[in-house]
Formats: structure tokens, sequence, C-alpha cells
């Protein structure tokens, strides 16, 4: 029954160190969340990528339907847009060297495969499981 409800799959690329290394982790996908459903700001989801067909990606919630989110590096421009109706805004945790939705723009829930629950680590050869939890926190009042 695993199978129905949880996937594991490679992670490779650069786009979402420090939380996930391409050197031997594996990413752990709740298909409860396909679609988008339950998906909070400051999730990991997993997609199929909607300009490279039959690739997946792993990537950051960042704005949920009517959120205004950064269109550009933080920076770079103050440039805003409102995320569409069923679609959601991703980028990886590291900006710098992440192809996301500053890139091929809002990512449609319909594309969304999964939420990123854990994760297993090989480097040691000795497996070791993490929880990733959603990683944003709420911004601090400067009142």
């Amino acid at each position: 029954w695993c199978h129905y409800f949880y996937t594991c799959d490679s992670a490779y690329g650069i786009s979402m160190l420090p939380t996930v290394s391409s050197f031997g982790d594996w990413v752990i996908i709740s298909k409860w969340h396909r679609r988008g459903r339950g998906i909070h700001v400051g999730d990991l989801v997993s997609f199929r990528h909607p300009v490279t067909e039959g690739m997946h990606a792993v990537k950051r919630v960042v704005g949920l339907s009517g959120d205004l989110v950064l269109m550009y590096t933080p920076g770079k421009s103050d440039a805003m847009l409102q995320v569409p109706e069923g679609h959601c805004w991703v980028v990886g945790d590291n900006l710098a060297h992440s192809r996301d939705s500053r890139h091929f723009g809002p990512l449609p829930l319909a594309l969304v495969s999964g939420k990123v629950i854990g994760k297993i680590d090989w480097q040691d050869r000795t497996p070791k499981l993490a929880v990733l939890e959603n990683g944003l926190q709420p911004a601090a009042d400067d009142d």
C-alpha cells in the first residue's frame, strides 16, 4: 500500500542546498498532496517540470493563489506578481543556482506530484532518515 501513498526519488542538482543534497540524498514524497492538496507556503513539493518534458524537480512553495511574490531574485528587482488561481510560486533554497518560478512563472498545481516529507541521507553508507518540515518562519514585526 505504501506505493500508492508515498514514493522515493534521488536528489540531483544543487538548487535545494543546504536542505537537500544532490550527493546521496533521497527524498520521500507524500502522494496525498498531489495536485497541491494541503500544500502550504514553506512546504517542499515535487512536480513535473513545466518546460522540460520528463523532468521532475523539488522546490519550496513561497506563494499560493492570490499571494503577492517577488518575480526575481531579491535585490535585483522589486517587481511583484499575484499568483493566479490554481497555481503556486516555487523557488529553490539555493537561489543563485535554481531554475524555478522566477524562470518559468507560476506553477500549475496540476503538475504537483506530492509534498516532500522527508529525506534519506546515504552519504556515509548508513541511511539516516530526516523529517523535512515547513522551512519558513513568520516575519517579525519591526514595530
